[in-house]
């Protein structure tokens, strides 16, 4: 499988959210359009798992989805290049997540992870 078609873990359980937002282990990255938070995992040597979130405070189901769907799609496009393997990592919508501009969110979601490698 190419670097850039990896297959990235999944974090599902409430649990799994927690540990990774543990701020005494965990960091964090706050941009306009998402939160991206970091915790080494040392179960894993290899390959990434990640989350993904959205708050009520964000709207409906329907657009809290669409948040999520895109924070998904940027997850699969940057996180195999700038990823750091071995961590968990959690993707948390803000407000202007589902109507940001394209290439406006890809950007922020490549500056929280080179900050946070």
């Amino acid at each position: 499988m190419t670097k850039k078609h990896q297959k990235l873990g999944r974090l599902r359980k409430r649990a799994e959210f927690l540990f990774v937002a543990n701020r005494q282990y965990g960091r964090y990255q706050a941009r306009p359009t998402v939160i991206v938070q970091i915790r080494p995992n040392l179960l894993r040597e290899d390959g990434v798992n990640v989350g993904f979130t959205a708050t009520k405070r964000i709207g409906n189901a329907v657009i809290r989805n669409r948040a999520k769907r895109r924070l998904r799609a940027c997850a699969q496009e940057l996180l195999p290049a700038n990823g750091k393997p071995g961590h968990d990592y959690v993707f948390i919508a803000r407000e202007t997540t589902p109507s940001a501009d394209w290439p406006d969110l890809i950007k922020d979601v490549e500056k929280a992870l080179l900050r946070l490698a």
